[in-house]
């Protein structure tokens, strides 16, 4: 059995020949498929993507027309994203045009061979299902479905559908999960494994319906900008940095055997808004995979490199695997309660809180030892 992961897309050919050659250093994962976008200003953006894409001195169609058909000549699949969750603005008289550029692109991406497209909006998965039928729609992640009965719903609903990426807070809800995997074995499930996101953010969809690349503020006034989504979430991890980590959802590389076991197997690493700083991102990736194949090949690493949104923090990128793995939360605590923390969280149940409390208790230990013997000898004069 081999653990298949989807990836973003670099923007140079270089750099993805670095990220999927990744595969010939590990044998039990793979990274099979890269997904991404074109950027703002290119003649078949469409405007149904959710633009993360920062490349715009590179807008032309026959650019990244080039980086997908290198990317398929690498025997992987490529993804294209539609997935602003922003419902179809029917009512804008500029609307029949988005229609167009859609028609545009999907025939463009016919031509290269691409079946697979990563949709948000209920609206366009059922257009795309009704009038595309030869390609694949995908479900992204920004629906944030949580319950068994929006899935089901969804499914039903949407026949077009072959894959859910769940919402990253119920990563740790095995029952929910394990029901999943049983009651629709032809549905493809992939789980985010890296995200580091805020669990339980409230403001996770509004920053899903953002366009991030117009960082605009208006008055200087913060709730009158882009930046208000991350203006609540930042601070809480400035302050509390282990307890961040600790309680969040992300997947380590040690346990994903146990999402073998209830028949999950893809698996999907996030950044796609970081790739200026590639050379950290593809460190990052290879730990994670090798992490899978032998965590001894991992246990210098911090545990940030395995956490997109955490990986900045100061003092989370002191915490080894080596020294501080010991003190997360072991994962067959979720496999036996993970269904519950959606509603006992920090109310009935205080496991997570409790191993960060360990683990600030060792790391601040950790740091007095280092104060001392990097103390100053006062010599008398």
């Amino acid at each position: 059995m081999q653990y298949l992961f989807s990836a973003p897309m670099p923007y140079q050919i270089e750099d993805i020949d670095r990220l999927l050659d990744i595969n010939n250093l590990v044998e039990k994962s793979k990274i099979t498929s890269l997904y991404a976008c074109v950027p703002r200003g290119c003649e078949v953006f469409t405007g149904f993507e959710q633009s993360r894409n920062f490349a715009f001195k590179d807008t032309s169609w026959d650019y990244w027309k080039s980086l997908i058909e290198h990317v398929l000549s690498r025997s992987c699949d490529f993804i294209y994203l539609l997935n602003s969750p922003r419902p179809l603005d029917i009512d804008n008289p500029d609307f029949p045009k988005k229609i167009e550029k859609l028609e545009l692109l999907l025939t463009e991406l016919r031509k290269l061979g691409v079946k697979k497209l990563r949709v948000a909006a209920g609206q366009l998965m059922t257009y795309i299902g009704r009038h595309y039928s030869d390609f694949e729609v995908l479900a992204s992640t920004s629906l944030e479905y949580k319950t068994i009965w929006e899935y089901q719903n969804f499914i039903h609903f949407h026949p077009e559908v072959k894959q859910i990426v769940p919402s990253h807070d119920i990563n740790k809800n095995f029952k929910l999960l394990s029901h999943l995997r049983k009651r629709y074995p032809n549905m493809e499930i992939e789980l985010m494994v890296n995200e580091g996101c805020l669990q339980g953010c409230p403001n996770r969809m509004f920053h899903e319906y953002i366009s991030i690349d117009e960082n605009k503020m208006i008055n200087n006034d913060v709730c009158l900008s882009g930046a208000y989504a991350t203006s609540f979430c930042n601070p809480i991890v400035d302050k509390y940095p282990i307890q961040s980590l600790v309680i969040g959802t992300h997947i380590f590389p040690w346990d994903i055997k146990e999402y073998e076991k209830i028949g999950i197997t893809n698996f999907k690493l996030v950044g796609r808004d970081g790739f200026k700083h590639f050379d950290s991102y593809v460190r990052g990736y290879t730990m994670y995979l090798k992490g899978i194949e032998n965590i001894k090949l991992i246990e210098n690493n911090y545990l940030t490199a395995f956490t997109h949104h955490l990986s900045n923090n100061r003092v989370l990128n002191q915490l080894t695997v080596k020294d501080y793995k010991k003190y997360l939360p072991d994962i067959k605590y979720f496999i036996k309660n993970g269904h519950l923390c959606s509603s006992r969280c920090a109310i009935e149940c205080k496991y997570c809180y409790k191993c960060a409390q360990k683990m600030q208790k060792a790391f601040m230990a950790k740091q007095k030892e280092e104060r001392k013997r990097t103390m100053p000898i006062c010599v008398p004069s």
